[in-house]
């Protein structure tokens, strides 16, 4: 029997545990990620997002290199599976390469 095999990655995963806010429609979820690529992120969410869904994601960095930095991008929720905690590992595939944004002080984002 051939069995499908999964397609190979493209960029190398970074096991970064960060704030994410999530943005769907006009609600907004505060998350963190699980790992982050150049194209996508997994998050371990407390809310179910949609397979299928776009999102908006804003990415709490710290103080690297300084406060105030978010990485932005739009994607989409390629798949969504329940984990044993009561969560969702939520993977989302962007649009585009992350982009490094200062957060405003009148920036809604809260990561």
């Amino acid at each position: 029997m051939h069995s499908p095999r999964q397609p190979e990655r493209q960029n190398i995963r970074y096991p970064l545990h960060l704030p994410v806010a999530v943005k769907v429609g006009r609600e907004e979820m505060h998350t963190q990620s699980e790992n982050i690529s150049l194209n996508g992120i997994l998050l371990s969410s407390a809310f179910l997002i949609p397979a299928g869904s776009t999102v908006e994601l804003a990415v709490g960095i710290a103080q690297v290199p300084s406060p105030g930095i978010l990485l932005k991008a739009r994607g989409k929720v390629l798949r969504v599976q329940p984990k044993a905690s009561g969560n969702f590992a939520v993977a989302i595939e962007c649009e585009g390469p992350f982009e490094l944004k200062r957060r405003t002080p009148n920036s809604e984002q809260k990561a």
